[in-house]
């Protein structure tokens, strides 16, 4: 838990150079995100590992509905600006979920009839819902931010689990992991300079390292994977 009021106050002092780091983070999740997309429907399978399309989709939706508190409660250029930005993002990541229900029957659940597995998709997103509106409270994370951290942490070991089954570059890419990994290296680089001591712990120091590192670690096996032979070319 940490109050938000001096997280505030530390944007505030160092907000251009904010700016330029946060900036940067959500070019590089955009570029990923496209790269995935793109390559989901090329390789015609799904992208994203299903728990982390759901956890996302939840968590940055959850941020989005709740615009009268960043635009009046709060009334905070770093708010409203993230809120922007995940509204492209939420985008992003229905993307996800349409690419999940085209696509990942086959692969995931093939004894299921399409209805079946799109309900069961949907009731776990609904599920997935609820759990993170209790975590976050239990948490006390009034700005998200504990919550991004957690988001970039969950990407690299589910999607290691998913890449190391297929035993091919499908779904994936070097581009998605080296700007996956050049993202989390801008926000976590952000958060332990300018965001204030609450994000300065020896665990979040740990959780930067692991985070960093396992993306860093999933470009470099990535690179070493065959392209998958139903795929027309690569990224």
């Amino acid at each position: 838990m940490y109050d938000s009021t001096p997280v505030l106050a530390a944007l505030d002092e160092n907000m251009w150079k904010v700016l330029a780091l946060c900036g940067l983070a959500m070019a590089c999740n955009y570029t990923w995100f496209i790269a995935a997309v793109r390559q989901g429907l090329r390789d015609q399978t799904v992208p994203i590992p299903i728990f982390c399309t759901l956890f996302w989709l939840a968590g940055d939706a959850s941020m989005v509905a709740r615009y009268e508190r960043w635009f009046v409660e709060i009334d905070h250029w770093y708010v409203k600006l993230f809120w922007a930005a995940l509204v492209l993002t939420v985008i992003n990541e229905l993307v996800f979920l349409w690419l999940t229900l085209r696509f990942g029957r086959k692969e995931f659940a093939p004894r299921l009839t399409q209805p079946q597995f799109t309900a069961l998709v949907l009731a776990w997103l609904g599920t997935m819902a609820l759990g993170f509106e209790l975590v976050k409270e239990w948490i006390g994370d009034p700005l998200y931010i504990n919550y991004f951290h957690l988001a970039n942490l969950i990407g690299p070991p589910f999607a290691a689990a998913m890449v190391v089954r297929r035993g091919t570059r499908a779904g994936t890419s070097p581009l998605i992991w080296g700007a996956y990994t050049a993202m989390v290296a801008s926000w976590f680089t952000a958060t332990a300079l300018w965001f204030g001591d609450a994000f300065t712990t020896p665990g979040h120091f740990a959780l930067y390292a692991v985070s960093t590192a396992s993306a860093a670690g999933m470009f470099l096996f990535v690179r070493r994977l065959p392209a998958p032979s139903t795929a027309r070319a690569s990224v």
